[in-house]
């Protein structure tokens, strides 16, 4: 089954974090950026439960003091969303300590652990401008895939 948990910096931890990405994608010619919400997404395969997912989520995924998750991928109404993974035919060397990490824990070993950034953007922009401003600054294209909703 494939699981996925999302993880943000909770309200006033995040913030020099998501002035960077704003000023990121400012510095590419982005323009008139209302909001960033940047976070880190994991992605699982393996024969879990959601009761597994939240305690991996929980226990390892998300630092209780700095941050918070979810579960499940969201985009927020109004926000565009932008996801950015290594490409499956490249190792995730995260993706694989994560796999490490899960079988010490004495679960089972994931099929498939990949580790992707993501961010939420608002803005008077068009899906065309982002994806540009994206490209120049957070994509490698020989190495990453992205996706856009």
């Amino acid at each position: 089954m494939e699981s996925f948990i999302e993880v943000f910096r909770k309200k006033n931890y995040g913030d020099k974090k998501n002035a960077a990405v704003k000023a990121r994608l400012a510095a590419a010619g982005l323009k008139d950026i209302a909001e960033v919400i940047p976070s880190v997404i994991y992605k699982l395969e393996g024969d879990y439960g959601p009761a597994d997912i939240e305690a991996f989520a929980a226990g390892l995924f998300a630092d209780p003091v700095l941050e918070t998750f979810r579960t499940a991928v969201q985009k927020p109404k109004g926000f565009f969303k932008v996801q950015v993974w290594i490409r499956d035919s490249s190792t995730d060397v995260v993706g694989e300590s994560v796999k490490d990490v899960i079988a010490a824990m004495g679960k089972a070993r994931p099929r498939i652990a990949r580790v992707g950034n993501a961010f939420a953007v608002k803005g008077k922009f068009t899906k065309a401008q982002l994806e540009a401003a994206v490209k120049k600054t957070f994509v490698n294209e020989v190495v990453n895939k992205f996706f856009i909703e």
